[in-house]
């Protein structure tokens, strides 16, 4: 399949189109899983072994580590000095 890498053996993964979201498929194309590369979150849709959960999750963070955004510089204001 295209634009698929693997996991392991049993697992790929495919980033989706929006939100920062990575889909884990079986060998079968059914959706496991998502990460959010946003937040490091993975979250499970089936029923998996936790061994493999963990392997999965392990190779996730180390492929499409938590993106940090830098937040927005906002200009400092000054207070309004009112007359007393």
């Amino acid at each position: 399949m295209k634009n698929f890498q693997s996991i392991a053996s049993t697992y790929r993964c495919k980033r989706a189109k929006a939100d920062g979201l990575i889909q884990v498929f079986n060998e079968h194309s059914y959706v496991m899983a998502e990460y959010n590369d946003r937040t490091g979150d993975v979250r499970w849709l089936r029923v998996v072994l936790a061994t493999q959960k963990a392997s999965v999750e392990q190779w996730l963070a180390e492929q499409y580590p938590v993106q940090v955004r830098k937040p927005a510089v906002v200009a400092p204001t000054t207070p309004v000095r009112r007359k007393a």
